[in-house]
């Protein structure tokens, strides 16, 4: 074996080896500690083209941080931790995928936690939450619990704030952090409006049975849209089920067999309304011709659904990148709200009335 064959060996070998953050420091050009804070999304003490220039580097040499290490020097692991209301509702699956593409390039890996709408459970997740010290917290879903689970919860979250996480909520404006605002409220109202547009003048509502912000949101808005544009919500046929497929079925099929005469049923989610759309098929009647149906949050494909279901595009993905984007700026005393603009989608479910 020749000299050079034993230099390509070693060559070989030193390439197959984990690249250091001290080898990223020394091709950025930098001093160690500031490769460090550079590659630290929460760090605000590093100049933008430095931090750009670290990043290049690391990405080009493929360094990856070691996260037990990383967690034993800053206190913290290198995820932020989603809690979610439900991880089978494809609302939330929109708004986590969202917090997943904004936290990827930072070098962060976002973790799901369900707590099944109650906050008592949230109360539990948190304070497990804090045993493993993720980097930072996201809020999102609905939730139910009295006055004081709600304080409960919230002391909870303080002692993980007072450890030195960040946290954002994503989804109602109802918490004292930094919010990325899911458009409830103006999205129903928004509905509604162009329903009335289309000739669409009475409503029966499918409403969910849980006592949330979420819920009050939606049907403060079908209501302020009614009475903006003259129409009628027939509350007498509004009936409180689960928000699942399953739910919105049950509701409908009694509105259906009692007889209530509406142009259209309004539910707070397309899994809500696809179920009605199956109870109105159950009546013999066709749901877009015989019986209006709209759903809310738009989160189906158009051809997964026949006929295509009115909606409305809360932006979710949006609201989930833009609560990333929170927790990796520089906080200011005042809370920050990022707002979204819903989008209303009138398919084949809703056409035009003469």
């Amino acid at each position: 074996m020749t000299r050079d064959d034993v230099a390509g060996d070693a060559t070989s070998s030193a390439s197959r080896s984990p690249v250091t953050l001290r080898v990223v420091a020394r091709e950025a050009g930098v001093a160690l500690a500031t490769a460090s804070r550079a590659l630290d999304p929460r760090s605000r003490y590093v100049a933008e083209d430095v931090r750009r220039r670290v990043r290049e580097t690391a990405e080009r040499l493929g360094y990856r941080p070691n996260a037990s290490a990383r967690a034993t020097s800053t206190g913290s692991a290198p995820t932020i931790a989603v809690l979610v209301s439900d991880i089978r509702d494809p609302y939330n699956a929109k708004l986590v995928h969202g917090a997943i593409e904004a936290a990827q390039p930072a070098g962060l890996m976002v973790t799901i936690n369900g707590t099944e709408h109650v906050i008592d459970d949230e109360i539990r997740v948190v304070r497990m939450l804090r045993s493993q010290r993720p980097m930072a917290m996201m809020l999102t879903g609905t939730r139910t619990g009295n006055m004081a689970s709600r304080t409960a919860l919230l002391q909870e979250i303080e002692r993980y704030q007072h450890d030195g996480g960040p946290v954002v909520a994503a989804g109602d404006d109802e918490f004292p952090f930094d919010t990325a605002v899911v458009p409830r409220r103006a999205g129903a109202r928004a509905l509604i409006t162009e329903l009335a547009r289309v000739g669409y003048a009475s409503f029966a509502l499918v409403a969910s049975d849980v006592a949330s912000v979420a819920t009050r949101e939606w049907e403060a808005g079908v209501v302020e849209g009614a009475r903006q544009a003259g129409v009628r919500i027939d509350h007498v046929t509004t009936m409180r089920v689960p928000m699942t497929r399953d739910g919105g079925f049950a509701a409908a099929s009694r509105m259906l067999r009692d007889g209530h005469r509406v142009d259209a049923i309004l539910a707070p989610s397309d899994t809500m309304a696809i179920g009605v759309m199956s109870a109105a098929r159950a009546a013999g009647l066709t749901p877009g011709q015989d019986i209006g149906v709209a759903g809310f949050d738009d989160v189906f494909e158009t051809d997964d659904i026949t006929p295509g279901l009115s909606s409305v595009d809360l932006a979710l993905e949006k609201v989930g990148r833009s609560a990333v984007d929170l927790l990796l700026t520089a906080p200011t005393p005042e809370r920050r709200r990022a707002t979204f603009e819903p989008r209303v989608a009138l398919r084949a479910t809703t056409p035009a009335r003469r």
